[in-house]
């Protein structure tokens, strides 16, 4: 059986044999095709690496390039070059491998100012005696400028004059350094081709498909002159760029700084000798942080605009569009002895709602309530006189404003400012007030002087005089203590973190917001009142009157808390180093509707107060102050009463004379963090002692003698944490 079967297999094989046989002598001709096709192929590979290997060995000094290359770097550029490996290849050129040339004239450093893992040199001709280089190609290149503009004029010079005809950077990253910060730095590669072709040079770049939805995209293209540096013409597009990447691109359209933002638009740059420099463009803002100027803790975050621009050699345009606002901007430079800027605003906000509700601080806690709407325009132009340097001119207008938050409420606010000739100004604010009618209006002039900075810069200090007015039929004063309590925790949450970080004092007559605008304003601001109230619901104390004058250096501030003989005063000579600080508040039986003090957890409320306060101290900051001050006043409290807390009613004692109204009175001095009692009083039908004591942090101590109740000796009163004791 075996041997049956290898027969058939046998037979098999010639079968298949014979037929391939006759298909060759039916397909000779292809076949004789494919193996010449194979010959010629083998033939030009073999003439290829011929042509290369001799290349390479007899006819491109590669030793000698190395040194050529390396010598006209750093002759050029005056920086340290280093290179990895020199190659050649008749496909790609001269090849050089893990290019790096130094920022400095060595490596010490290990700053580096281009990094490329491969450039390509393609020759005009292998057999020249003298061939020149037509096209380079840069692979993965990085190059770190350290902001010099001796540097990049250099290379675009370089880039013009020189004969070649192509330069291609393929994936490509840029990294533009300022000092301490970065203002370029390309996150994703881009490829960028530069071509000369009738003695113009051709550049254009992208960084990926442009086309490709909700994708970081760029585009452009553009021409050079190859004789002028100062002529040529670009356009640009933009697809969600984030401005990291170019925060100076960014702050250079927008005007301002911004820390971030997203950017969609296009734009066209143009320079010729006859028109200068001329930009414009469409391009819209998503995202933005925008820090508030002058109030540096605070930011517009998460804002979107777009942006109309032109920007000529003497002037910038800019318009700002939104859901509810229009601002444009100019502003025009006009050379005379030096350039001198003229600035123009316009804005419509039909509503301020889209742009504060933006508004936060650094914490992101804090929201502006701030809403209405407001017009106007403003001119502001540089005269050239150093004492009279700008002149502002124009009139805003604002109707419907709020303020709606826990510390202020103002209600249907409207407005009226015009700035006349001669930097003169007039001013009238009406609104409601804590839901009470008000008007705020006045006028004045202000003058601002142009000084310089010991570092050479200038400031513009403002010389002010003006008078306004505030008047009210109805002021409530407890309306204001979620004001006046928020202060006193900022005001405490300082001290504290002074204490901390051992903060150095800042001397207040070098601060900006003196040497800006208090050094040489004239302030008065008269204040009348119909009514005064000491809290909602209690009968009214009469008219007030008052004043807020700030002159020379000094700050007075007077205020008649109706006409019962209460007032309110503050006095400041802030124009020095350390200014002085004085505070005083005079009551007469003045109504009293919460709690004075706490004792073991018990409240304290008297029905009135007659206080005389007297604060003074040195400083420029709340710690100085309050670290300083010298701090007394005579207190006494009417129809006093308070309610069983548990540290009270476990006391050994007993309490009924004190549930009957009752009377205390006392003199308290401050020393260091320690406020001593004396003269202390205490008297009712059911009680009649005399005294003294003190208070540290809030814990108080009293010793007394006399009668309570129907019990007469010396009792001892402390306050400890989670403790009273009475002996």
């Amino acid at each position: 059986m075996e041997r049956i079967f290898s027969l058939e297999r046998l037979s098999q094989y010639r079968q298949f044999l014979f037929s391939l046989l006759n298909r060759i002598r039916e397909n000779k001709r292809v076949l004789l095709s494919f193996l010449a096709l194979g010959f010629v192929f083998f033939v030009f590979l073999l003439l290829y690496y011929s042509l290369e290997f001799y290349l390479r060995n007899y006819r491109i000094p590669l030793v000698q390039l190395r040194k050529v290359v390396s010598y006209t770097i750093n002759k050029e550029l005056g920086k340290a070059v280093d290179i990895g490996v020199l190659d050649f290849s008749l496909r790609e050129g001269l090849i050089i491998e893990d290019l790096v040339v130094s920022n400095e004239e060595d490596f010490s450093f290990n700053d580096h100012m281009v990094k490329v893992k491969k450039v390509t040199f393609r020759l005009s001709s292998y057999f020249k005696e003298s061939p020149t280089v037509e096209q380079i190609d840069f692979y993965s290149p990085h190059l770190v400028l350290n902001e010099n503009q001796s540097l990049r004029n250099q290379l675009i010079e370089y880039a013009q004059k020189n004969k070649l005809k192509e330069i291609r950077f393929h994936d490509a990253r840029l990294t533009v350094k300022q000092s301490d910060s970065t203002l370029v730095d390309w996150k994703e590669g881009w490829d960028i081709v530069l071509k000369r072709k009738n003695k113009k040079l051709y550049l254009s770049y992208n960084n990926g498909w442009f086309w490709i939805p909700n994708t970081t995209r760029i585009k452009g293209s553009g021409e050079f002159s190859e004789s002028n540096l100062n002529e040529f013409q670009f356009e640009f597009q933009w697809k969600n760029y984030p401005s990291e990447e170019a925060i100076i691109l960014t702050n250079y359209l927008f005007g301002s700084n911004v820390n971030s933002a997203v950017l969609s638009g296009e734009g066209k740059v143009i320079s010729d000798p006859v028109s200068g420099f001329t930009a414009s463009g469409d391009v819209e803002f998503e995202n933005s942080l925008i820090p508030i100027p002058f109030f540096e803790n605070y930011v517009l975050d998460g804002f979107r605009f777009r942006e109309v621009f032109l920007f000529t050699p003497n002037q910038e345009e800019r318009e700002f569009f939104g859901t509810d606002f229009r601002i444009k901007s100019s502003v025009k430079t006009e050379n005379i002895k030096e350039p001198l800027l003229d600035r123009k605003f316009d804005l419509q906000i039909e509503s301020l709602d889209g742009i504060t509700e933006r508004i936060s601080d650094s914490s992101g806690n804090f929201k502006l309530p701030l809403t209405g709407a407001l017009k106007g325009n403003i001119t502001l132009t540089e005269t050239g006189d150093k004492n009279k340097w700008f002149r502002l001119s124009g009139e805003l207008s604002g109707s419907e404003i709020e303020w709606d938050s826990e510390l202020l409420k103002l209600e249907k606010g409207s407005f009226s400012l015009k700035l006349n000739e001669g930097n003169e100004w007039n001013l009238n604010f009406d609104s409601l007030l804590f839901g009470k009618p008000s008007h705020l209006g006045g006028g004045g002039v202000n003058l601002w002087g142009r000084s310089k900075k010991t570092d050479g810069s200038f400031y513009y200090p403002m010389n002010s005089k003006t008078k306004l007015t505030f008047k009210t039929p109805d002021l409530t004063a407890n309306d204001w203590k979620p004001l006046y309590e928020d202060w006193k925790k900022e005001t405490l949450e300082e001290i504290k973190e002074r204490q901390e970080k051992l903060i150095p004092e800042e001397y207040f007559y070098q601060t900006k917001v003196y040497k800006y605008f208090l050094e040489s304003m004239n302030l008065d601001l008269g204040i009348s009142i119909g009514n005064y109230f000491a809290y909602s619901g209690s009968k009214s104390l009469g008219e007030s009157k008052g004043s807020l004058q700030v002159k020379d250096g000094r700050m007075n501030f007077n205020l008649a808390l109706g006409n019962t003989g209460s007032k309110l005063s503050m006095v400041s000579y802030f124009a020095s180093k350390t200014p002085n600080f004085g505070f005083s508040l005079v009551l007469s039986e003045y109504p009293w509707s919460d709690p004075w003090m706490n004792l073991c957890g018990a409240d304290l409320k008297p029905t009135q107060v007659s206080l005389d306060y007297s604060f003074n101290s040195i400083g420029s900051d709340y710690y100085t102050l309050h670290k300083d001050a010298r701090t007394s006043y005579f207190l006494k409290l009417f129809g006093v009463s308070f309610k069983e807390a548990d540290l009270i009613s476990k006391l050994d004692m007993d309490l009924t004379p004190f549930k009957k109204p009752f009377q205390i009175e006392f003199d308290l001095s401050r020393y260091s963090d320690m406020d001593y009692i004396s003269n202390l009083v205490v008297s009712s039908e059911f009680l009649d002692l005399k005294g003294y004591g003190n208070n540290k942090n809030g814990n108080y101590g009293f010793t007394t003698y006399g009668l309570v109740g129907e019990s007469r000796g010396t009792f001892s009163f402390s306050e400890e944490e989670n403790k009273c004791v009475i002996k």
